[in-house]
């Protein structure tokens, strides 16, 4: 098993337990819409121990998990959140109980072998910066079937993988 494939097998399960049966949603707004049910990569990682953020948001229950990961290690943080409007979140990390103002902005591009691009501005955690592909919508519906998408992610990533 590749570098890749170990770190999304590892995302895989972090996020079939963040999501414990709850579906997707696509009745949200055009940014929050791209931004919810998706996830988001920082980057490629460069080696076994680069160390990258992923991101997923799913819809039918708000909550989301950042998780940041090499081949070796990695330590997550679950959320709620709530949108507020078109471009900006309030997360709750239930830890500590902080709140954040998070401003976002989802969208289409075409950058670095992606088809969406994320900025995030107040995130105590997380990239400022992260990309999606289309393929990679998340129905977190089916723990099961979520750890399958997952899996299909990594064999796309392998045959053709971004630049870094």
């Amino acid at each position: 098993m590749n570098r890749v494939s170990k770190m999304m097998t590892a995302a895989a399960l972090a996020l079939a337990a963040a999501a414990g049966g709850y579906g997707l949603l696509s009745s949200r707004g055009s940014d929050a819409k791209t931004l919810v049910g998706r996830l988001w990569i920082e980057r490629i990682p460069r080696d076994d121990t680069d160390q990258i953020e992923l991101m997923v948001m799913l819809a039918d229950e708000p909550i989301g998990i950042f998780r940041r990961t090499s081949q070796f290690e990695g330590s997550y943080a679950l959320f709620r959140y709530e949108l507020r409007g078109s471009d900006k979140l309030q997360l709750l990390f239930p830890q500590d109980k902080s709140k954040h103002e998070v401003a976002f902005d989802a969208r289409p591009c075409d950058a670095k072998g992606f088809d969406y691009c994320l900025d995030l501005s107040g995130a105590p955690r997380g990239a400022a910066k992260y990309y999606s592909r289309k393929e990679w919508e998340i129905d977190a519906s089916d723990p099961a079937a979520l750890e399958g998408a997952l899996r299909e992610l990594v064999d796309e990533l392998r045959a053709s993988p971004p630049e870094p």
